[in-house]
């Protein structure tokens, strides 16, 4: 070896002890309670296990059957998001069994739905309807002593074992009025839905005024400056073109479905409505989606709904939910993968659902067997109790954001303004058929 390759070898095997040397200083001098981001591992995953679990552990899901815009069924596809959670858990070892019972879209089947599964001996419950049939599971399963989880509704005057996990009326209000910030004239455009009560409007106009909807569209476009005002009857043929003098500059959707939401939104779009249009409560259903992509409307940042940012897009974020979340979607395209893996309903494979399945009732399911796990027991009662005493995160498997059980409204995270896109994330399985439509929080937004 020459003299100068020994020096080299010398030079290097020096700085290597010098590295190490300093790397051992650092960790024997660093704080005793050093601060530590980030809890979760750098990659959560797909399977999760529930040590403590009962082995015959079972779960209700109460639904509202039907994709035609029956009141309440609007996150049935949603919901698939279940099916994910009990795969992961077979995976680790504690199945999951889910028992699923349609509510018939009435009070009295969601009552007659609960029981039934109370009869089954099921731990909890996940309530996945909305409305009045919803809010009468939930009081059911408090009166025989059953938790429930409501992913998409808020229960009333909820039991010590009943939890709501979507945002809360107040964030949601609040989103509202952030994303009409600096807007001075509001026209708001409905179909029997609710009016938000919070929005001072300059304009209303209702369906029910009008001949159809191309008509509402029509005067919603000369409203908002896209088209001109009509013409007086006697006006002479090249009279030149009239425009509102004072064009509204955010419109407010609303309607009493989601299918009739896509109706209103793709009906303003034919006649160029270009303002910003807000959709209060419908647009972040699957049912929303499919509609819109039937009707051939178009997916943009100029559609706002409010929501928690928990979305697909999280997935792509360099931290602890990112990482939840892309788990989450890893099972998701397992689970499409597998033709086994069927629907809660048990009539068609998983994968038809799997553009839909979400976060909120994936992370429902999560929280019950991690509270039968802490009980070590499948009671409802035991369950219950222990589910109180939970706060989890991406750390405990969840997929969202996290959820603080004990209080009864366990969202912690708040109502944001999130923003239409079409972009494919490349997250959800392959599927040509599927609608694109992701919603991205107001941050993340071009």
């Amino acid at each position: 070896m020459s003299s100068r390759a020994r020096i080299t070898t010398l030079v290097a095997v020096a700085a290597a002890v010098i590295v190490a040397a300093v790397a051992a200083l650092v960790f024997l001098n660093r704080p005793e309670e050093a601060p530590r981001p980030d809890p979760v591992a750098a990659t959560v995953p797909v399977s999760l296990q529930a040590d403590g679990a009962p082995e015959d552990l079972s779960l209700g899901v109460v639904l509202t059957f039907g994709q035609s815009g029956e009141p309440g069924s609007e996150y049935n596809r949603a919901a698939q998001g279940a099916v994910v959670a009990a795969q992961r858990f077979s995976q680790g070892g504690a199945p999951v069994t889910l028992e699923t019972r349609n509510d018939r879209g009435t009070e009295d089947g969601a009552r007659e739905a609960v029981r039934d599964l109370a009869s089954q001996g099921v731990s909890g419950i996940i309530v996945a309807g909305t409305g009045p049939q919803a809010r009468a599971a939930a009081k059911t399963a408090e009166e025989l002593g059953l938790p429930a989880i409501l992913p998409y509704a808020s229960a009333t005057e909820p039991g010590p074992a009943t939890w709501s996990t979507r945002a809360s009326a107040a964030s949601t209000e609040q989103a509202l009025l952030t994303a009409l910030a600096g807007k001075e004239r509001i026209l708001f455009v409905g179909d029997e839905g609710q009016v938000p009560p919070s929005v001072q409007f300059a304009q209303t106009l209702n369906l029910a005024e009008f001949e159809d909807v191309t008509a509402l569209a029509q005067e919603a476009a000369v409203r908002t400056g896209n088209q001109p005002l009509p013409a007086a009857p006697d006006a002479p043929a090249d009279a030149a073109v009239m425009m509102v003098a004072d064009p509204a500059d955010a419109v407010v959707v609303s309607a009493a479905t989601p299918q009739r939401l896509a109706r209103l939104v793709q009906a303003l779009q034919a006649r160029d409505v270009s303002a910003p249009m807000i959709l209060p409560d419908g647009a972040a259903t699957p049912d929303f989606t499919a509609a819109l992509a039937k009707l051939d409307g178009t997916v943009s940042g100029q559609l706002v709904t409010l929501a928690p940012a928990g979305g697909d897009a999280v997935a792509l974020q360099q931290d602890a939910q990112g990482r939840g979340m892309s788990a989450f979607l890893s099972a998701v395209r397992l689970a499409a993968g597998n033709p086994e893996v069927r629907n809660l309903a048990g009539d068609g494979p998983f994968s038809a659902e799997a553009w839909a399945a979400d976060a909120a009732s994936h992370d429902a399911v999560v929280a019950l067997v991690r509270a039968a796990a802490l009980a070590g027991s499948g009671d409802p009662a035991e369950v219950g109790e222990a589910l109180r005493t939970l706060a989890l995160g991406p750390g405990e498997g969840l997929a969202g954001p996290a959820l603080d059980f004990t209080r009864p409204d366990a969202l912690t995270a708040a109502a944001v303004p999130v923003y239409a896109s079409a972009q494919d994330l490349g997250l959800r399985p392959a599927d040509a058929a599927a609608p694109r439509l992701v919603w991205i929080a107001a941050t993340d937004a071009p």
